[in-house]
């Protein structure tokens, strides 16, 4: 029988049967039943993901008035435009509804509502229920973000996105707050973790939880479901056309049947370290709270550094565009990619290069000057045209009004074996002439999954194995064009500060062609 928090009071509504699949069943069993406390989930698309969650925070709701738990998320606009709409879809399910069982960044006390043990000192990302239980929305790239919270209860979507030292620190930590008429509720200090697969290493701690669950049942429980688990409750052929459509084997195993991706090991950048990552950073203050509305812009990112040019790597194609946004921070001698864009057939360039333009309007103010590095392909034409794929992109910027410079030599992409060096060389950090490099692992997810699963070419040890980029199967922001974007930016900046010795083995008077 369902119950509804409505006029402080519960209401007996008519029974409502919600049947759960095997997924959903296993994890609220292993807490209702069995009284585990630690819940992870890595389903595939389609499994109900955020209907089990909904029945989580309606548990805790109901298990614990007037308590505080955390909705975690990596980022507060993951939060805003993800996490938020999705837990309000599983809440209804389970008969908790907007403005009558809850109200969201604000207080509901003005409508009867219960007021929790410790009330917060702002509502802006706070989910307030009648019952006097609230559900603080939590995100990682706030550093203080959780911190001083005394909380009964976490749920974590989208899990593999989050960073653990982050959450570890945030939120799990908080996790301790206990009362004595709590201490039956099998909800008390709960960790409900939900997933996809991780597609990179950033997500590796929620895989290894499942060691965590065979070597303590008692306390950690790791449920694994594919799409097959809820195929009742999907469209028709739903999963077949999945697969007919998917533009990448690894994602439809990933994403539909809850198949971990291999990754590469010791692939083209040997020296691609977890280090070489950062997690973004917004600035909170002008995103305001959970409920407003967000238009992505530079203006929230606080990692952007005003007053200093914007890069534009650029990887030309066909099928595909790929650009990657970074800044050469001189004074700490560091290149910082903060930013990818990417458009797809029958997309063009120019839709890719307005979305960099749009996104970017109000760097302006500060800096308008752009450096463009490339692949040897930005100086061929299409048909009928009489400016080079270079100079369309060039144009296109100066009549938004920014100073545009290619810094592309023209000459012949930079070869194998010279580029192999060059930026492993970087990447190991060992030599202070040469820059760091850091990597917005929130802003340039592809640029990450593909330099992590770009491997060596056969029996060359030098060589980076490009034949992603022909794939049918592989999703093309996956293959290896992101990559080339970071290769190109590197290399045609950094070359030339390398020693004799290291210099001789790639002079730029016979750099070799790399296709």
């Amino acid at each position: 029988m369902t119950k509804m928090f409505h006029n402080s009071q519960y209401h007996i509504m008519p029974t409502r049967n919600i049947e759960l699949n095997l997924m959903q069943a296993a994890a609220v069993l292993s807490n209702k039943k069995l009284k585990i406390p630690n819940i992870n989930i890595e389903a595939a698309r389609g499994t109900g993901k955020s209907t089990v969650l909904g029945w989580f925070i309606k548990e805790a709701v109901k298990q614990m008035p007037r308590s505080t738990g955390i909705i975690v998320g990596e980022t507060f606009v993951q939060i805003k435009s993800r996490t938020l709409p999705s837990t309000k879809e599983g809440m209804e399910m389970f008969g908790l509804y907007e403005s009558i069982d809850y109200v969201v960044g604000r207080c509901g006390r003005e409508l009867g509502f219960e007021m929790p043990f410790q009330a917060p000192d702002s509502w802006a990302n706070v989910i307030h229920f009648r019952n006097g239980t609230i559900a603080v929305m939590v995100s990682l790239d706030n550093p203080n973000s959780g911190r001083g919270l005394n909380a009964y209860w976490v749920i974590g979507d989208e899990a593999a996105l989050l960073t653990y030292e982050r959450l570890y620190n945030n939120v799990i930590a908080t996790n301790r707050a206990k009362k004595v008429i709590f201490s039956k509720a099998s909800m008390l200090h709960a960790q409900v973790f939900v997933s996809s697969v991780a597609m990179t290493k950033k997500g590796e701690w929620f895989t290894e939880r499942e060691k965590l669950s065979k070597e303590n049942p008692v306390k950690y429980c790791f449920i694994k479901a594919n799409a097959y688990v809820n195929a009742h409750n999907l469209k028709s052929g739903w999963i077949d056309d999945m697969k007919k459509e998917a533009l990448s084997v690894t994602l439809f195993n990933a994403e539909i049947l809850n198949i971990r991706p291999k990754g590469v090991q010791d692939g083209f950048y040997a020296q691609l370290k977890e280090h070489h990552y950062y997690q973004f950073k917004y600035n909170i203050d002008l995103l305001g709270g959970v409920a407003e509305d967000y238009k992505p812009s530079c203006k929230y990112d606080s990692d952007l550094v005003r007053g200093i040019p914007l890069q534009m790597n650029l990887d030309f194609g066909g099928n595909i565009n790929c650009m990657t946004v970074s800044q050469f921070l001189k004074s700490i001698n560091t290149v910082n990619f903060i930013k990818e864009f990417f458009r797809k057939h029958p997309n063009i360039l120019d839709d890719v290069v307005q979305d960099f333009i749009d996104y970017y309007e109000p760097h302006k103010a500060s800096c308008n000057e752009v450096h463009i590095y490339r692949d040897k392909s930005g100086n061929k034409k299409e048909a009928n045209s009489k400016t080079t794929l270079a100079e369309d992109v060039i144009n296109k910027l100066r009549a938004a009004g920014w100073k545009v410079i290619d810094k592309t030599p023209n000459t012949n992409n930079p070869g194998h074996l010279a580029k192999y060096k060059l930026i492993n060389y970087i990447l190991a950090e060992n030599d202070a002439r040469l820059p760091l490099v850091r990597i917005n692992a929130d802003n340039c997810p592809n640029l990450i999954i593909s330099m992590e699963n770009a491997p060596l070419k056969g029996d060359d040890a030098f060589e980076k194995d490009k034949s992603s980029e022909r794939s049918k199967v592989t999703l093309q922001e996956h293959a290896t064009h992101f990559s080339d974007t970071l290769d190109y930016n590197l290399f045609w900046q950094f070359w030339h500060l390398i020693d004799y010795r290291f210099q001789s083995s790639f002079p730029v008077t016979n750099l070799q062609l790399s296709t």
